[in-house]
């Protein structure tokens, strides 16, 4: 990181955003975000609009997946990334020089409208062991299926959970419910009576 120049900037998405994934498999986003400076001009005192710069930002892996989710051509956006500037010559053999910023952090600009975050969680899922003891006991698999470790180790969760009293999936349970107690709440004549 050290030698390096980072930058913070706000405008608005210039192109409609592309993904690629490249031969590594990482997920790779562009898109040219513009901005043009506006200041006042002193004869005149009306707002002057100045030139209009544009940068290439480049998104990779989780950022370009939430960018290309997120992000559309047009909307105010505020980028945090490593600035770089290369020349390069162009198809004619012009001289060219490109001016790219390789993202961090991509933001909407709430300062022109608002946005509604939503994290993205991991999918959870079941261990080995877990999974099996739920086909078991909804009856979709039998030990020959599952092959006698996993079936093993899908009694011993099954085990498990009964050891402790804990319900299987689908069981009813019966101590769930109190009825004497419940029956006294009814017998009870000194409530005072609900208005509704």
């Amino acid at each position: 990181m050290l030698n390096d120049a980072h930058i913070s900037l706000t405008g608005y998405v210039a192109t409609q955003p592309v993904t690629k994934e490249v031969r590594s498999g990482a997920t790779n986003l562009t898109m040219r975000v513009a901005w043009t400076p506006r200041r006042q001009d002193r004869t005149t005192g009306e707002w002057v609009d100045g030139n209009t710069s544009y940068v290439t930002v480049i998104c990779w892996r989780k950022l370009a997946s939430n960018v290309a989710t997120c992000v559309r051509k047009g909307d105010p956006v505020i980028v945090k990334g490593r600035l770089s500037v290369r020349s390069y010559d162009s198809k004619e053999g012009m001289p060219r020089i490109a001016v790219e910023v390789e993202a961090y952090s991509v933001g909407h600009d709430l300062s022109r409208g608002v946005a509604q975050f939503q994290r993205v969680r991991p999918q959870t899922g079941l261990t080995a062991s877990e999974f099996a003891a739920s086909l078991l006991t909804s009856g979709q698999a039998d030990g020959a299926i599952l092959g006698s470790s996993l079936a093993g180790a899908a009694a011993d969760a099954l085990a498990g959970i009964a050891a402790n009293g804990i319900p299987a999936a689908g069981e009813p349970n019966d101590d769930m419910f109190d009825e004497a107690a419940i029956g006294d709440l009814a017998a009870d004549e000194d409530r005072a009576a609900v208005p509704f």
